[in-house]
């Protein structure tokens, strides 16, 4: 009996890792978006405001949706998003836009960054993904848009993270059976 009081805790800590992944499905095998996405201004400054264009000439489902997210080179949520709803979806901010809009201003950080990835996934009604990658990075050059594979270091593939924390209640889950089988 100690053994499952001193287990369960943990095996709620999977759960809750499990609902969180649940809440964010757009991560799961996202395609190449057949859209375009683009800022104004085009270089990353610090503390300046954003406009993030979405150019898509498709007609969508009225249930379909545009997600944002601006991550720093440590995969770290940044900025903050104005005007939209917004919710945390695996400890990043992520902006909801319905999809008759196009735009979202994205306001970036006091602090001094090299380059900040911006995301926009189009959550279709049929559980398919698509995303599409800007990178702001400092300098004269242009924003740059990365297909869907790219990344700015490899912990920034979100499928892998999503897998695997949505299986992270595995452990505990045999911890505790264990210790209801030995007990």
């Amino acid at each position: 009996m100690a053994a499952f009081l001193l287990l369960a805790p943990l095996l709620l800590l999977g759960t809750v890792a499990g609902q969180e992944t649940a809440r964010c499905p757009w991560f799961w095998n996202a395609t190449e978006g057949n859209f375009s996405v683009e800022t104004s201004p085009e270089t990353y400054q610090a503390n300046t405001t954003y406009l993030v264009t979405i150019k898509d000439g498709r007609n969508h489902n009225s249930s379909s949706r545009y997600l944002l997210q601006a991550l720093s080179a440590q995969n770290s949520s940044v900025g903050t998003w104005q005007g939209n709803s917004t919710r945390n979806c695996s400890s990043v901010d992520t902006a909801e836009l319905n999809i008759t809009e196009s735009t979202a201003s994205w306001t970036s950080p006091n602090s001094s960054l090299a380059s900040v990835q911006i995301r926009v996934y189009l959550s279709l009604p049929n559980n398919s993904t698509e995303l599409k990658t800007v990178i702001l990075s400092t300098g004269a050059g242009n924003s740059t848009e990365l297909p869907p594979n790219s990344t700015l270091s490899p912990s920034t593939n979100h499928s892998s993270v999503c897998r695997a924390q949505g299986s992270s209640w595995l452990l505990p889950a045999l911890l505790l059976l264990t210790a209801l089988l030995l007990s």
